[in-house]
């Protein structure tokens, strides 16, 4: 037995069952955290594998149980298994920055727990290929990241009631797009008889050949931008963004803004151009339109913030938004530009909010009214934050600048003059804002000491600062060295346009 073939579900099974075995060794915390680093590495290192093997020898399906050849099935493409490699990376580095910030009674009892859970939630919904499994993966993650939320963190400056609000409000607005789901869910099933989404694609685009594609399929696809626009908090789904991230602690605030909210964007471009490619005229200009707003809105409440945590979540919102952008245009460039955009954003966010957790632990508060003149007690944050904050303004050399010029060029191309011409100013937002944060952290006179006390003297530990040292390379390197990402992102886009070999490896391929 190879056990290359069975990496889709290894990738999703190990973390749930070292979700189930974290319980059981609550009383040996230091075993816990060496275990951890150790599988986390190691799922890591499998999802790298995956994607080769899909690289190199095209889709891979994984029937999981006897259920049926479409019972439960994995399937990995390059879109699934790059968002594996993108998730398991920037998990390991969120969980070796908890060890030394999460205080240890959340670290020793739940926080392993729900980190892994979080994990084969991430993993399951990038390789389902069954969309009633996606929403069961859907669930995991929000269950799992209501717990990690309300962590507590060393010398944490948010109150417990705030993580609460918060909470609760992006548990009762996930439970209402969960509703939605399922709602649309039933109906698709009534409709085509199936949940594998390739079946569904086949049996959709036979009925609009025929033209009997009844008119609620259309409604049923408005759906699902409820569903993936709030995952993803585009406009007018966002709200619950900009209460969650800030008071999450910073490493699942990175988890958060890094990778969750892009799952939103992947739920679109999966369900949307396999299942739903025939409706694409019609919920094209709607994604255009709502990714511009989402831009606008979340530019402009960035600008008017103090609290640097909730400055990087409206920054999420505007940012998640060119995203949506790409997706809109839908043309090959443009889905590449989405997704590199993605991949850009993901790691230099990450990179923000763990640069946020050492700043607040520095300086005692979010408020950056309150700080100043950091650069000096405090100058690899201050380089940190820098790169990231260049990145997600677009400037060269780093991969936000790689990020936003192929996505303009990609609209430009596809003569989408005025999305452009709207994205490029509020792009002149995002350098404002940015730049803003860090001089008011970091440059000018040290704060006032008898306000508001001195900074911390308390240094970072390597488990802190190697995670950001990691990401902020990797921001450099896909600044300097963009052509793989650019290859395999305009790979994914045309196997996005052409779904045929996914549907052919689902329903007429090897099945293991």
């Amino acid at each position: 037995m190879n056990y290359l073939d069975h990496l889709p579900i290894l990738v999703v099974a190990i973390p749930i069952l070292m979700s189930a075995l974290m319980i059981m060794l609550r009383s040996r915390p230091t075993f816990q955290k060496i275990l951890n680093i150790i599988v986390s590495a190691s799922i890591l290192l499998m999802s790298i594998i995956l994607l080769l093997q899909v690289w190199n020898s095209g889709i891979q399906v994984y029937e999981v149980g006897e259920w049926g050849k479409y019972g439960i099935v994995l399937v990995a493409d390059l879109l699934g298994s790059g968002m594996v490699v993108l998730s398991c990376g920037i998990s390991l580095l969120a969980l070796i920055y908890s060890l030394d910030y999460i205080e240890d009674k959340s670290l020793n009892t739940t926080y392993f727990s729900l980190f892994n859970l979080l994990m084969a939630g991430l993993n399951g919904t990038f390789l389902t290929g069954d969309i009633f499994n996606m929403f069961v993966f859907f669930e995991v993650l929000l269950l799992s990241s209501c717990g990690l939320v309300v962590a507590s963190e060393y010398g944490g400056v948010t109150k417990v009631s705030d993580k609460m609000e918060a909470t609760f409000k992006y548990l009762m607005l996930n439970i209402i797009s969960s509703m939605v789901m399922l709602i649309a869910i039933a109906c698709l099933y009534a409709t085509v008889g199936t949940l594998n989404m390739a079946d569904m694609s086949v049996k959709i685009a036979a009925m609009s050949d025929a033209g009997t594609l009844p008119w609620h399929i259309y409604f049923i696809a408005l759906l699902f931008i409820i569903v993936f626009g709030n995952k993803a908090a585009i406009f007018p789904l966002h709200y619950w963004l900009p209460d969650v991230h800030p008071t999450a602690p910073s490493p699942i605030s990175a988890m958060l803004s890094g990778v969750m909210i892009k799952v939103g964007a992947y739920g679109i471009l999966r369900v949307y151009f396999l299942v739903f490619k025939d409706a694409l005229f019609l919920l094209q200009p709607i994604i255009i339109l709502l990714a511009l707003i989402t831009i606008a809105i979340g530019a402009i409440a960035a600008v008017g913030q103090k609290d640097v945590k909730r400055l990087l979540a409206y920054s999420s919102v505007s940012q998640i938004g060119y995203v949506f952008l790409g997706i809109g245009m839908g043309t090959a460039y443009a889905l590449a530009a989405s997704l590199v955009y993605l991949v850009n954003h993901a790691i230099a966010k990450s990179m923000l909010f763990l640069t946020s957790g050492g700043i607040i632990h520095h300086a005692g508060t979010r408020d950056m009214d309150k700080m100043g003149g950091m650069v000096k007690s405090a100058p690899l944050m201050s380089s940190m934050f820098l790169i990231g904050a260049m990145s997600i303004a677009g400037l060269p050399p780093l991969g936000g600048f790689i990020a936003k010029f192929v996505l303009f060029d990609a609209a430009i191309l596809g003569e989408y003059y005025l999305p452009v011409l709207i994205g490029f100013a509020f792009a002149v937002f995002t350098i404002f804002y940015m730049f803003r944060a860090w001089l008011l952290m970091f440059w000018g006179e040290a704060r006032d000491v008898e306000k508001y006390g001195p900074y911390s003297s308390h240094g970072l530990s390597p488990m802190i600062t190697v995670p950001i040292v990691v990401l902020a390379v990797a921001v450099l390197t896909l600044g300097v060295y963009s052509e793989p990402l650019i290859a395999l992102s305009s790979e994914i886009a045309n196997q996005l346009l052409d779904p045929q070999p996914y549907i052919n490896a689902v329903l007429g391929g090897e099945v293991r």
